[in-house]
């Protein structure tokens, strides 16, 4: 994982989260809203086109739940970046993931709590400030 910004922001950056496994997004975006972060869920990796050219989020997340994913998920941020290659694109997944070439410009741990620390920790980001 890439080492964020160490200066505080005053805004979290607004996500879109977008899974393999519908509930489990679901979950992972309750997480990222108690860490402080605005989130949108989008309902599939093709899903995020839409959200993101209506709504211009700053970041997309794009949620891994196993390995019969990985190559939609690199297919899908890949895509991303060759239409706008200022686009942050990072992954959600599991530390067996992280070997399995995930290209984006950061992998941050799914577990709730990790994920929680992780993302503030990054974007430097204050979890008792209002965004």
């Amino acid at each position: 994982m890439k080492s964020g910004s160490k200066k505080t922001r005053l805004t979290s950056p607004h996500i879109l989260l977008a899974g393999d496994n519908q509930k489990s997004a679901e979950a992972t975006r309750q997480t990222i809203l108690q860490a402080g972060f605005r989130v949108q869920l989008a309902d599939s990796y093709s899903g995020l086109d839409a959200l993101l050219t209506e709504h211009g989020h700053e970041v997309v997340l794009l949620e891994v739940s196993g390995p019969h994913t990985v190559e939609e998920a690199v297919e899908t941020a890949m895509r991303l970046k060759r239409e706008n290659a200022e686009q942050f694109v990072g992954y959600l997944a599991d530390p067996i993931l992280h070997v399995n070439g995930l290209a984006g410009d950061a992998v941050f741990p799914r577990t709730a709590h990790q994920l929680e620390e992780a993302l503030q920790s990054f974007f430097g980001v204050d979890a008792s400030s209002p965004f």
